[in-house]
């Protein structure tokens, strides 16, 4: 019995907290899950985590291949340069909100963190912004994500992304337009790019 009432409420909880993490949040109305799929490019990153200010000198571009699940759901695989070809993979879970998710993260070092991710803003063939709410230790941090389609975005997209993280209080020196890890035409070394293809379960973000 205390197993099972443990069970529920921890599921409680994690339905309460996704009740609250997205009242504050406007989804885009016109939600599509299969615009979401396919190859995008990390281009801006704004947050006020305390680990973003600490380590943002360091940040990149890397790419998120997305696919879509029969129940909804969205398998991200993030990509990038860390030394090596680094790799990342979750899933995000459909919530009762349209173009809204939840993942846990997790970490070798702490017990890792929920995410509760909103999908802005989007022209799906260009451009996606999302908002995500970081939990941990019982603390909150947002993270808003601009990914396109092409390694460069119009000026106009990039100044909606930076507009949306300043009227959510992001100071103007944490909002990021991330540099590439190689040359214009190709964000990626060559010793990156035999990794990339190796992506086949690909899983999101942001």
């Amino acid at each position: 019995c205390v197993t099972i009432m443990s069970a529920m409420l921890g599921f409680l909880t994690v339905l309460l907290w996704a009740t609250v993490a997205y009242s504050d949040i406007s989804p885009m109305t016109d939600f599509c899950l299969d615009g979401m799929k396919g190859k995008w490019y990390n281009i801006g990153v704004a947050s006020n985590a305390k680990w973003f200010t600490t380590h943002k000198a360091n940040m990149k571009m890397g790419t998120v291949q997305v696919e879509s699940t029969a129940d909804g759901d969205l398998h991200v695989t993030f990509t990038y340069l860390k030394g090596s070809c680094w790799e990342k993979s979750h899933v995000a879970k459909k919530t009762d909100t349209s173009g809204c998710f939840f993942y846990h993260s997790k970490r070798k070092s702490y017990s890792g963190s929920n995410n509760d991710m909103c999908v802005i803003d989007a022209k799906f063939d260009e451009f996606v912004i999302i908002h995500v709410t970081n939990t941990k230790g019982g603390h909150s941090s947002t993270y808003i994500k601009l990914c396109g389609r092409s390694p460069h975005l119009s000026n106009g997209v990039v100044e909606k992304f930076q507009k949306f993280a300043l009227d959510n209080g992001i100071e103007s020196e944490n909002i990021l337009t991330l540099p590439p890890n190689g040359n214009v035409s190709n964000p990626f070394p060559l010793n990156c790019m035999k990794c990339l293809f190796k992506v086949k379960n690909i899983l999101f973000l942001l």
